[in-house]
């Protein structure tokens, strides 16, 4: 963890206090600041500011990344909900502690130890207020919460969609308008109650919204936003795989370490089924924004807005049929590209979009540094810190994401190398390529990048198999030392 003085953003802090005197007032009430931790499960970068799909329609997370510090190029530990909060949480990397998947045997209590505190918990250790709701972990985890509550059930009746045989995606209308009405509604009830509270202490508040998960249920209002027949499918070409290797093919037609379902064929069969999913999709996306931009609303309305740092991420990114491929469960851009933004009061950055590649991993360290939390476990990531207080500072630090034993990817710059259990590897100048259509790992001309990406892959892992990897088990490895 590398983790520059407070002092220093403090003092970036005193200076916007004495340039900008209206644009931070610290509240009077206690000295320390607040945080606001907002996780959106299965959100990809299709969301206004990060331009992923056209029709992404996201007013309300857009609106922090323009009043924060919105980065473009964020991207999860892990692929999966399970080992990407993990990593997140704990401030372990997923293959330092063997977190990979969903499977019992990969949950968090189990193979981290105790020493090793969930970021809840730090927080009240130093003396904050701690609730939360939602989905913060994939494994239950009592410890650091003074309130929680996981689910907060809706009462509003759904319409199932069964869009044929073979299709396991499932979406559904809503049948109200009151968000209020929606189990994802009710959280955001919960967290603006919080809000409105009188607090004696700084707070961690932190609000796991469910949606887009599957399946993809939101209001009527949302889906009647876009017409089937205007919904922009993602490009596809028809050849995209021939030039991946053996191992990249089978992480686009199945579901790696869950099953071997090749769910594009099974929807591209079905005429209109693309569309459908991708309208339903937008429309969850959009239903989520709206529950964010309630909270933020409260927020905003609150004795705290002043003193609070807010954080939004989601856990992951998610396929909607690029590499012929749905779901998460990839180590391509989109697969694990994520929103992530953070507005502290007083950052330098704070309006500016930091382009530089970038880590979910990176959100503890952050955190610990901005707070100024006593913690003595090792913490994997760089605190963002020096971003937050200059936009411009010099940043090339690799991000690394796992997916199983032994497959990685690494984006630095506008690189991404995808190197699998096998030895077999892909390399894409995202900044030229962002679909990632010409696989450069055997071109000439770019050995020597692929060789300098090779430098930050893992050499050692744990190697913890769960029962759904253990039909796949041909795609992961051991550690050779």
């Amino acid at each position: 963890m590398e983790s520059p003085s407070r002092y220093m953003y403090v003092l970036c802090m005193a200076v916007a206090l004495i340039c900008f005197p209206t644009t931070v007032v610290v509240s009077q009430d206690f000295k320390d600041f607040n945080v606001l931790f907002i996780a959106v499960d299965d959100l990809n970068d299709w969301v206004g500011y990060l331009g992923g799909h056209p029709q992404g329609y996201t007013p309300n997370i857009d609106t922090l990344a323009k009043e924060g510090v919105a980065f473009t190029h964020a991207y999860c530990p892990a692929p999966v909900c399970g080992p990407s909060r993990t990593a997140l949480m704990y401030g372990i990397f997923p293959h330092r502690s063997g977190s990979y998947g969903h499977d019992e045997i990969y949950n968090a209590r189990k193979i981290i130890g105790d020493a090793q505190l969930p970021l809840n918990l730090v927080f009240q250790n130093s003396g904050y207020y701690t609730a939360g709701c939602g989905k913060i972990f994939h494994y239950p985890e009592k410890r650091g919460w003074d309130e929680y509550r996981r689910q907060i059930g809706g009462v509003a009746a759904k319409t199932k969609n069964n869009l044929g045989k073979g299709i396991q995606l499932g979406f559904g209308v809503l049948d109200t308008d009151n968000d209020s009405d929606t189990g994802d509604g009710r959280l955001a009830d919960w967290a603006i109650e919080q809000l409105q509270r009188r607090h004696e202490k700084p707070f961690f508040i932190a609000i796991g919204l469910h949606k887009p998960h599957l399946p993809w249920d939101a209001p009527k209002k949302y889906f009647d936003r876009l017409d089937l027949k205007t919904i922009q499918l993602p490009e596809v070409p028809e050849d995209d795989l021939e030039d991946l290797p053996e191992a990249g093919k089978l992480f686009a037609r199945a579901k790696v370490g869950f099953s071997r379902v090749d769910d594009h064929q099974a929807i591209a069969e079905v005429d209109g089924a693309w569309e459908k999913l991708v309208r339903a999709y937008l429309a969850t996306s959009t239903f989520a924004d709206a529950n964010v931009g309630r909270v933020l609303d409260a927020l905003k309305a609150s004795d705290y807005s002043a003193n609070t740092i807010v954080v939004l991420w989601g856990d992951h990114g998610w396929h909607l049929g690029e590499k012929q491929h749905w779901r998460k469960m990839s180590l391509w851009e989109r697969g694990t590209r994520t929103p992530f933004i953070i507005k502290a009061p007083g950052a330098m950055a704070n309006g500016k979009r930091i382009n530089v590649p970038v880590s979910l991993q990176d959100i503890y360290p952050t955190l610990v540094n901005l707070c100024e939390l006593e913690v003595e476990q090792k913490l994997d990531g760089n605190s963002l810190v020096p971003l937050l207080m200059n936009p411009e500072s010099d940043w090339d630090k690799p991000v690394v994401i796992s997916h199983g034993p032994g497959n990685f990817a690494v984006r630095k710059g506008s690189w991404r190398l995808i190197h699998y259990a096998d030895g077999s590897e892909e390399l894409y100048n995202v900044e030229t390529d962002p679909g990632e259509f010409s696989n450069l790992a055997n071109h000439p001309d770019f050995q020597s990048t692929r060789t300098e990406l090779q430098e930050h892959l893992p050499r050692n892992w744990r190697y913890i198999m769960g029962k759904r990897f253990k039909n796949f088990e041909n795609a992961f490895a051991k550690p050779q030392q």
